[in-house]
């Protein structure tokens, strides 16, 4: 799913917004096999707020990690092995010769977990997934005991993930993170991977193209009880808010403002669209002629990417009321006149 418009974005501006061009996907980037546990390191590390829909078990001081491209049916069989032992370790052993960072330099463990976001080959562009990251080893590094025990579980519960973990497997690069996971659950409802702002520059995650690779990301939760409301509820409860705000005396509307939460909460925006007529939309802009329809006034200025008037189409019966997408149900207005009819 590409980026959210930024809030300056007009959508009546019908400009030439184009997808990536797409690539065919590639060779999994990550393998899961189901394992019992394994021994951790505490190391604790402070991190910017971040503000948590609900109360969660992973502490809102962490980042969380977000993993592109897993095969869907290695995660279905984690679950089922989940459900059939009632809980459980499970590996995760990315297709990368460079170490994950951010699990090296603070290794997770099951008191103090980090957050997992994951998205699979066939749908990279959503959070499918969700887990809790509790250990990270160098596979490098592995005692023999403790790479005979892990082989020991991945050859009885996953025989295809032996090879890769002891390197027989070919995948383009040795695969050196051991990444332990627990409480993997599939989400009902998908969330676009836009909605994890990268640690790194505080930029929402791009839309991906082929599995592969991670992100450092804040935290936001695990999704599962994400709260969500349509855009017009949304929209009415903000204005409805407004109004009894500008009523308020100056010095508690100051006191408000400076009480008010800095993060604000993170709610998921579920929206009815309809994909719209182009040749409706240039015959109404036609037949106005860069004039408002409304006030009779001239088009207020014009659109960066090809000078035309800037008019917004507006139908006279809304579409979500049972409104036609025709000529005569629509017309076009000044910005002005167009905020006014909604």
């Amino acid at each position: 799913m590409s980026q959210p418009a930024p809030d300056c974005a007009r959508p009546s501006d019908y400009g030439a917004l184009k997808a990536p061009h797409g690539r065919a996907p590639q060779r999994p980037a990550h393998r899961v096999a189901f394992v019992p546990g394994s021994p951790r390191v505490v190391v604790p590390r402070q991190m910017p707020h971040v503000v948590e829909p609900n109360n969660c078990q992973i502490t809102p001081m962490s980042n969380a990690l977000f993993i592109n491209g897993i095969y869907d049916t290695v995660l279905q069989e984690i679950v089922a092995a989940q459900e059939e032992r009632g809980g459980g370790d499970s590996f995760l052993q990315p297709y990368k010769g460079v170490v994950i960072t951010m699990l090296r330099s603070r290794p997770p463990t099951p008191e103090s977990p980090v957050r997992l976001y994951i998205s699979t080959t066939s749908n990279l562009s959503q959070i499918c997934y969700t887990a809790e990251i509790v250990g990270w080893e160098d596979k490098r590094d592995l005692a023999q005991s403790r790479r005979t025990m892990v082989n020991h579980h991945l050859t009885r519960y996953q025989p295809g993930e032996s090879n890769l973990f002891e390197g027989v497997e070919e995948v383009g690069e040795t695969a050196v993170n051991l990444v332990t996971i627990r409480n993997l659950l599939p989400l009902d409802s998908l969330y676009s991977t836009s909605l994890l702002t990268k640690c790194s520059d505080d930029l929402p995650l791009k839309k991906r193209t082929r599995s592969g690779g991670w992100s450092e990301v804040y935290d936001i939760g695990d999704l599962l009880s994400l709260p969500s409301q349509t855009q017009d509820r949304v929209a009415v409860e903000l204005s409805a808010e407004v109004a009894k705000a500008a009523l308020l005396p100056e010095s508690e509307l100051q006191r408000l403002a400076s009480k008010a939460p800095t993060l604000p909460e993170r709610i998921q925006i579920v929206s009815l669209g309809f994909r719209r007529s182009p040749h409706v939309i240039v015959a109404v802009l036609r037949r106005a002629n860069g004039v408002c329809e409304q006030c009779g006034r001239a088009a207020p200025f014009t659109r960066r990417s090809d000078g035309s008037p800037f008019l917004e189409v507006h139908h006279t019966t809304p579409l979500s009321q049972g409104g036609e997408d025709t000529i005569a149900n629509a017309a076009a207005l000044c910005p002005n006149c167009h905020r006014e009819a909604h």
